[in-house]
């Protein structure tokens, strides 16, 4: 919508969009600055409230549902995990000591379940800090949607300049979260990678003919344990749902969750099939191009939001460097040697038209990615 108002589209077709007395038909407007809403504005005003306040719940929830509250339950896990260890040490018998290969299940299982933790605490610390990125994100949507009713025209909620101060909260937040999405793609490249040599190195050997590669102390980690052992593996540590259930209730589900681990691991280093059949290869392979599409969907996402990102950096500039004739020659690149209201009109459409296509992308790209991966794993199957 912003878009067909930057292009002044449907002007002459659909001209009470930018009407602001067929707005007064519906709902009158106090005089004289919000009175000059249009149609158009007002939908746009919809929209940007909307971008506020779901922007702003998501940037709490993963500050504290994603990240300081998955932390106290992670350090609940990681505290029953040691507990846990140090019973099972105390309960052995002396004859017990002997048992080689249930020492070494063990301690595969122990190093699943220490670096699935581990992962996600990471996992809730980066969510914190991303948090503390969209949620000032959101709030600043508040001027947009007040510039919108021409409230920022008035004077009230600070005026122009406390709509120039939300842009550049917006700007500075959204650099970490470019970052971030170069990081997600280049992880989400790598992970297809792995799981491709995963399936080279594995595919119809059984596990006398695979060694264990560096320090590990065997082929099951947390990679390939969630990829071949137990496809989709989830524990309930994973996720951001906050437990309630008491201490006592989350010991039992941490043991239920490692008496799984144990009996999947011990299970697939005793069998004598292959470890990769050519079922699980097509699986995996599936879940390779899954994971290569979705990088570059990240790669997507950074460009749009960089060019987003430069645009609305104009309208500050222009703001801060109102002379065009006083500019200094680094000011006039950065406008790519347009004037002020050229790069002032230029850069919000750019960041107008790029988030109007990102959320179509994310609504989109899951249909396609299942599609083409579909159409991927038919094709295999056939050769």
């Amino acid at each position: 919508m912003c878009c067909v108002k930057d292009l002044n589209l449907f002007a002459e077709s659909l001209p009470n969009l930018y009407d602001p007395e067929y707005t007064s038909k519906f709902y009158t407007f106090p005089t004289p600055f919000m009175s000059k809403t249009t149609p158009l504005e007002f939908l746009i005003c919809i929209s940007q409230l909307y971008a506020c306040i779901s922007c702003t719940i998501s940037g709490y929830n993963l500050i504290f549902g994603g990240g300081i509250l998955k932390l106290k339950r992670l350090t609940r896990v990681s505290d029953l995990v040691h507990k846990k260890r140090l019973d099972k040490a105390g309960s052995k018998k002396k004859d017990d000591d002997k048992d080689d290969k249930a020492d070494k299940d063990d301690a595969i299982v122990n190093q699943v379940v220490a670096t699935s933790v581990m992962k996600e605490a990471n996992g809730a610390l980066r969510n914190v800090f991303v948090g503390i990125c969209v949620l000032p994100i959101g709030m600043s949507f508040f001027w947009l949607f007040c510039n919108s009713l021409h409230i920022t025209e008035a004077g009230w909620v600070g005026g122009l300049p406390a709509l120039i101060h939300a842009l550049t909260v917006m700007e500075i937040a959204l650099v970490p979260l470019l970052y971030f999405m170069l990081k997600d793609a280049s992880s989400a490249l790598r992970k297809a990678v792995d799981i491709r040599a995963m399936v080279e190195k594995f595919s119809e050997k059984k596990n006398k003919d695979v060694a264990p590669s560096g320090g590990e102390l065997s082929w099951i980690n947390l990679d390939s344990y969630s990829l071949i052992v137990d496809s989709g593996w989830s524990p309930y540590w994973t996720t951001s749902a906050i437990s309630n259930v008491d201490q006592d209730a989350e010991g039992k589900m941490l043991t239920k969750e490692i008496e799984a681990l144990e009996r999947n691991v011990k299970s697939s280093l005793s069998g004598d099939a292959a470890i990769v059949n050519a079922s699980k290869a097509a699986e995996m392979e599936e879940a390779a191009q899954v994971s290569y599409l979705e990088g570059y969907r990240e790669y997507a996402y950074f460009v749009f939001n960089f060019i987003a990102f430069y645009g609305y950096l104009l309208g500050v500039v222009v703001y801060y460097f109102d002379a065009d004739e006083n500019q200094s020659a680094a000011v006039r690149q950065l406008k790519l040697g347009y004037s002020n209201d050229d790069a002032d009109w230029a850069g919000n459409f750019a960041g107008d038209f790029m988030w109007t296509v990102e959320p179509i992308v994310i609504l989109l790209s899951p249909f396609i990615i299942s599609r083409l991966t579909k159409s991927k794993g038919d094709k295999v199957k056939k050769d």
